[in-house]
C-alpha cells in the first residue's frame, strides 16, 4: 500500500511538471506567476501602499471616520488572505473587483471600524527580498510607517486628528504586535491577539517542550508529499522555494489543529526561514517596556483545541500585559479565525466596546 501511494505521489509530481509545459515548451519555474502568484512588484493590478521605502500589498475596508484596526498576519511569510476569507465561502480573489464576497472573514468588522490588511515585507504578495536584508526591527519600522500613513490619511480626508490605532495580530502577528507596542506603546489603544507566538525565551522553552517532535510526523501524508516535492523542484530560487514551502504550510503542525485548507496566496520561504532567528537567543524578550508603558488592554483569543496541549501558555503570555482578558473559541485550533470568523468578530466587538 505504501509503495502504491508513493507511485501515486510521483505521478502527481509529474503532472505538476507537465502543467508547466505549454505549446511553446517548458515554462521556467522561476518566472513570476508560474508556480505562485505574482507580487505587487510584478502585477500592477494588485492593491498596494508605499511606506518606509518599499511597496507592500495592502488594502483597507470601511469608513475612515471610524477607529482604525491594523491586522497582522502570521508566518513569518504568510499573507492576509485568511483574514478576509472564511470556510464555506469562496475564498477571496487577490483582485478586489473580482470578489463575490466583500465582507468575508474579519473584514466584516468594516461596518464599525476602518480595517487595514497588509502583507509584511517579503511575505505574501509583497515584494521578495534576499536573505539577510529583512529583520524584525525593519518589520516594526514598516508597521510604524503604515500606522502613520493611515492616521495621516484619516486627518487629511476627515479632519479627525487621531494618534492611536487598534492592532489585531494572529500567531507571528502577535509577536510583531508586542514588538511594536514595546517600542511605541503610545500608538496603540488596545491589542487583540489570536494565539500569538512566544514573547520571551521562557515562553519559547515551554512551547517547545510541549510540542510534538517532528519525528512523530514520519509516515504522515503531508510529510510524504513535502519530501517528494524536493525530488522534483529544488529550492534554489524564490519561486521554487515559495512553492515548496506552500505545499506543507498548514500540515506541519498537527498539534495546533490547523485546517489544511486555510487559504494562502503565497508563503515567503526566505522570510519564513530567517525572520524569527532573533528569537532563538538566550536573552530573547520583546516585552521589556510593555508592562511599564502600555496603557491599553490585551484580548488573548485561542482555539479550545490548541489550548489543551498548552494549558499554561495563555497565562504566561498575558502576564506581560498589565490588563489582559482571555477568550477560548470551542471546536477550533490555530486556524479558528478562518473557520469561525463570525464568532471571533463578535468577541472582538464585545471587547472593544467595553
Amino acid at each position: 500500500m505504501k509503495l502504491k501511494k508513493l507511485w501515486v505521489l510521483r505521478i502527481v509530481a509529474m503532472l505538476i511538471t507537465l502543467t508547466l509545459t505549454g505549446c511553446g515548451g517548458l515554462l521556467d519555474p522561476d518566472e513570476p506567476g508560474n508556480l505562485v502568484p505574482k507580487t505587487v512588484a510584478e502585477d500592477p493590478l494588485l492593491p498596494r501602499i508605499e511606506v518606509n521605502g518599499t511597496i507592500l500589498h495592502a488594502e483597507a475596508f470601511g469608513d475612515i471616520h471610524n477607529p482604525i484596526i491594523i491586522f497582522l498576519h502570521g508566518g513569518p511569510g504568510s499573507d492576509y488572505r485568511a483574514f478576509i476569507s472564511q470556510i464555506g465561502v469562496e475564498n477571496a480573489s487577490r483582485y478586489p473587483n473580482e470578489r463575490t464576497v466583500t465582507n468575508g472573514g474579519l473584514s466584516q468588522l468594516q461596518d464599525e471600524y476602518y480595517c487595514v490588511f497588509y502583507d509584511q515585507r517579503g511575505a505574501g504578495l509583497s515584494p521578495r527580498f534576499d536573505k539577510g536584508v529583512v529583520d524584525f526591527d525593519m518589520y516594526v519600522a514598516d508597521l510604524d510607517a503604515l500606522i502613520y500613513h493611515y492616521l495621516q490619511k484619516k486627518e487629511n480626508e476627515t479632519g479627525i486628528v487621531d494618534d492611536q490605532v487598534y492592532l489585531m495580530g494572529w500567531s507571528y502577528g502577535g509577536i510583531l504586535s508586542t514588538g511594536y507596542i514595546n517600542k511605541h506603546p503610545e500608538r496603540v489603544k488596545d491589542v487583540i491577539m489570536y494565539e500569538p507566538g512566544p514573547f520571551s525565551k521562557k515562553v519559547w522553552d515551554y512551547f517547545i517542550e510541549n510540542s510534538e517532535s517532528p519525528f512523530a510526523q514520519i509516515g504522515e501524508d503531508w510529510l510524504d508529499e513535502y519530501l517528494l516535492s524536493h525530488d522534483h523542484i529544488t529550492p534554489d530560487a524564490h519561486e521554487r522555494a515559495d512553492y515548496q514551502m506552500l505545499l506543507g504550510a498548514f500540515r506541519g503542525q498537527p498539534e495546533f489543529n490547523q485546517n489544511p485548507n486555510t487559504p494562502l496566496w503565497r508563503l515567503g520561504a526566505f522570510i519564513s526561514s530567517e525572520n524569527l532567528d532573533f528569537s532563538q537567543s538566550d536573552n530573547y524578550d520583546i516585552t521589556s517596556n510593555v508592562v511599564a508603558s502600555f496603557q491599553g488592554r490585551l484580548l488573548f483569543i485561542a482555539g479550545k483545541l490548541t489550548e489543551e496541549p498548552y494549558p499554561d501558555y495563555p497565562d504566561m503570555q498575558m502576564s506581560y500585559y498589565p490588563q489582559a482578558e482571555y477568550v477560548a473559541i470551542a471546536g477550533v485550533g490555530h486556524t479558528g479565525l478562518w473557520e469561525k470568523p463570525d464568532e471571533v468578530a463578535a468577541v472582538i466587538r464585545n471587547f472593544l466596546t467595553q
